[in-house]
């Protein structure tokens, strides 16, 4: 499974840059930058007998890149691509666990593909999606959790994100997965010695069983509901503001960017299409959708805009009704549409605008009718124009997000396929802790253990396929 190709990549971003970062790793990494590098002061060169440069590890050198194929530039001087900074790293105490350089050189495109074409003529590769990762995965560098924490922190647009795949990436999640496995296979290890050696070990107590299984059943169940935390905090969080016309929703929209992004105006109907922008909430990415108000309309724009404002409903993960505090007519629209999203089992809450224009008593009366019942609780007053009650909604937004706010203060949160491999193995230590209740016979209780270990080193990567290996790099960039 293991390449000993050398590779290289460019692990800046495209464009122009004040600097450019060009990797080299594999076995000839150093040789290749002895051929092609030389230093800008002599005399902290370190040859070897056939006058090669040969680095000292964790070191950064000063010097030249230039082209050994003997081209001169025009004034018939060696020819130099660029001035750079070389950081030279020998394996196995490495990111890739393997001999590394980068160099560091200036950030013109021009600059940068020379180099990398020059690294590659002297016999190394173009680096696959996230192959200088694998590697180190690969190497025993980091497991399997902290090579998918690398893309999270790549990835990350809010600093609750960031703080939380740098968890991952530090090796929190590793551990925890560690301790259960380590646990679970001591308990595998007595069964099965119970079965080979029936008269000297013989069958494990079932008072032994019991606590550590439930134990780690409530560890492991407690981590796969991060999962659902963890996928509105990777990939965000849809969020449709949906009400009648001029209720206030671009005026919330506005209100949670900081900014006007949305058209005001008294005139109703002034949104006829949605619109979509990505806003930071106490650390949670979500896109806010303020769309066409409802009401019977024979506009044909506006009914388009209405129609799409119900598929923005039905699709988001989470959906405020707005209503209008100051309208006391009756609520035909808005009730239809919580009934559509209840039978959806869509998730929804619902807001009253304009708090600021009531007195007291209007607001008593609002909160003791509780007008339309949200999926998840009662209406909150708020004023879109003052910004009172949009902390409550905030609230709102992120306990949904964060299963009821108790994952507020996670370490851990797994993605899909940790989550889906967490409850595999939840589902093997239920059937397991079921078969030692019934009694049955220590083998089947072995097999129940040992599925659920195998899922657990399929987490953290103990155990894995190239399969599994390709989908997981798969979303990398080159060069990291």
């Amino acid at each position: 499974m293991f390449d000993e190709d050398t590779i290289t990549a460019i692990s800046t971003a495209p464009g122009v840059g004040a600097i450019a970062i060009v990797r080299v790793s594999g076995q000839r990494a150093f040789a290749i930058l002895g051929e092609i590098f030389s230093e800008r002061k002599n005399k902290t060169t370190v040859s070897d007998s056939k006058n090669n440069f040969v680095p000292e590890s964790h070191r950064a050198y000063i010097g030249y890149i230039k082209d050994p194929s003997g081209a001169l530039d025009p004034l018939g001087a060696d020819k130099i691509i660029d001035e750079v900074v070389v950081v030279t790293y020998r394996g196995p105490n490495t990111y890739t666990g393997e001999d590394l350089v980068e160099i560091n050189c200036h950030g013109s495109p021009v600059v940068t593909r020379e180099i990398l074409n020059l690294i590659m003529t002297r016999g190394a590769r173009l680096a696959e999606k996230g192959e200088f990762t694998k590697r180190g995965f690969l190497a025993g560098r980091l497991d399997l959790t902290q090579a998918e924490a690398v893309l999270d922190v790549i990835h990350c647009k809010t600093e609750r994100q960031s703080h939380l795949a740098l968890s991952v990436l530090q090796g929190h999640l590793g551990k925890r997965i560690k301790e259960i496995r380590s646990r679970l296979m001591e308990l595998y290890t007595r069964i099965v010695a119970g079965i080979d050696f029936p008269e000297e070990v013989g069958d494990l107590d079932l008072a032994d069983l019991e606590p550590i299984i439930n134990e780690s059943l409530d560890e492991l169940k407690d981590l796969a509901q991060t999962a659902r935390s963890g996928r509105f905090l990777r990939d965000g969080l849809k969020l449709a503001i949906i009400g009648r016309p001029n209720a206030g929703k671009s005026s919330l929209l506005n209100r949670l960017l900081n900014f006007e992004r949305a058209i005001v105006t008294d005139i109703p109907g002034t949104t006829r299409d949605s619109i979509e922008e990505p806003v930071d909430i106490r650390g949670i990415p979500v896109v806010v959708i303020d769309t066409a108000g409802l009401r019977e309309t024979e506009d044909l724009v506006e009914k388009i805009g209405i129609e799409r404002t119900t598929r923005s409903a039905e699709e988001a993960d989470l959906t405020c009704i707005l209503l209008d505090g100051t309208e006391t007519g009756p609520l035909g629209e808005e009730s239809l549409m919580a009934e559509r999203l209840k039978e959806l089992a869509r998730p929804y809450f619902v807001a009253v605008n304009k708090c600021d224009l009531l007195d007291e008593k209007a607001i008593a009366k609002i909160k003791e009718e509780k007008i339309i019942a949200g999926s998840l609780g009662d209406p909150i007053i708020i004023s879109a124009l003052s910004g009172e009650g949009i902390e409550a909604l905030k609230d709102v937004i992120e306990n949904f997000a964060l299963f009821d706010n108790s994952r507020k203060e996670i370490s851990a949160s797994l993605n899909e396929r940790q989550g889906a491999l967490c409850l595999k193995s939840v589902e093997a230590l239920s059937r397991l802790a079921e078969s030692a209740q019934a009694g049955l016979p220590q083998d089947c209780l072995a097999s129940d253990l040992r599925l659920a270990v195998d899922a657990l080193d399929a987490i953290s990567g103990q155990v894995v396929t190239e399969e599994i290996l390709t989908e997981v790099f798969a979303n990398f960039c080159i060069g990291k």
